[in-house]
């Protein structure tokens, strides 16, 4: 086990309006699993994400990450956690535009205990030849190969996927799911990627179905297909 959350709900206030944006939510990852989180916007898929990272802190419910319960920790405990032990990836490529891509990647290196040669992981996502350039140099699915491998370089036990696709187009978007599951199988990274794209289900080990703050069904995929194979949508 990896992840374990019981009970958690989170409930978001405005004034006198109180929104229950997770419900109740019990579910356990287990380590090197490959999870979809499926829902429409508005199901609290990037809620759960948000949770389940330390980015947030639930209303009620314990969190568990690696046997570390991170639900009642502080902000300066979560964010050295998240350091410490967490991947991001992003919609946004979120890339400092006066680095190179190689320092770009350097930079995940300074905070980890532990690191990839730079190299070796500019050449298993396929970017060396691009490793001197400016992100403004790169194309946008060569810009989300940077983000990955910075999120990558500081060897995190989960790396959390935020819509990784969502400003790609097909080709280019199935090219990044393929990098992420031959990282998934390469490295047993945990990966937790939300998506409101159906098709992307279809790689995933489990698949979590969310509508209206809570879990609907949790669907283990017998059947998994190749990236280069779903069906876009």
């Amino acid at each position: 086990m990896v992840i374990k959350l019981t009970n958690v709900d989170k409930i978001y206030v405005n004034g006198e309006i109180k929104t229950n944006a997770l419900k109740a939510v019990d579910l356990t990852i287990e380590s090197g699993e490959f999870i979809v989180v499926l829902g429409p916007s508005g199901s609290g898929k990037s809620t759960l994400l948000n949770v389940l990272s330390g980015l947030d802190v639930p209303t009620r419910g314990t969190i568990e990450v690696h046997d570390v319960t991170i639900s009642n920790m502080s902000q300066k405990e979560l964010t050295k956690f998240r350091r410490d032990h967490l991947g991001f990836i992003f919609q946004q490529y979120n890339l400092l535009s006066t680095l190179t891509i190689k320092e770009n990647i350097a930079l995940g290196a300074h905070i980890a205990k532990d690191s990839f040669d730079i190299d070796e992981l500019l050449e298993k996502v396929g970017i060396t030849d691009q490793k001197d350039k400016f992100p403004h140099q790169l194309s946008g699915g060569q810009q989300q190969r940077v983000s990955i491998a910075r999120a990558l370089i500081k060897k995190p036990l989960i790396l959390f996927c935020d819509e990784p696709t969502g400003a790609l187009d097909e080709s280019t978007g199935k090219d990044i799911l393929k990098l992420l599951n031959t990282l998934n199988s390469s490295y047993k990274t945990t990966v937790v990627l939300i998506t409101h794209n159906p098709g992307i289900a279809s790689m995933a080990d489990r698949i979590i179905k969310m509508n209206s703050g809570s879990i609907v069904d949790i669907i283990v995929n017998k059947d998994k297909v190749q990236a280069s194979d779903i069906a876009w949508s």
